[in-house]
């Protein structure tokens, strides 16, 4: 991969995040004005950050999974790559 691939997967990545603010996000946290956690306290901001950061460890913790199962499963099929222990 170039540095130019990698800038433009970077950029697509951005640009789904903005699509998903103006469309799913727009119907659940738009109030015309402002956003919904303009208007949060900071514990109630905090509260929801812990309950992110536990959600981005459960889905790394699959994710990790199923990056393993997968990698054994193609190390079954394709046994001359190497593949590194975990």
């Amino acid at each position: 991969m170039t540095k130019e691939q990698l800038a433009a997967a970077i950029n697509h990545t951005i640009q789904n995040v903005e699509t998903r603010i103006l469309t799913i996000g727009a119907e659940q946290y738009d109030n015309k004005t402002k956003q919904k956690i303009e208007s949060k306290s900071i514990t109630e901001i905090l509260d929801e950050a812990l309950a992110e950061l536990d959600d981005c460890l459960a889905y790394t913790a699959y994710t990790r999974i199923r990056v393993a199962r997968l990698r054994a499963r193609l190390s079954e099929h394709e046994p001359a790559i190497e593949v590194a222990s975990t």
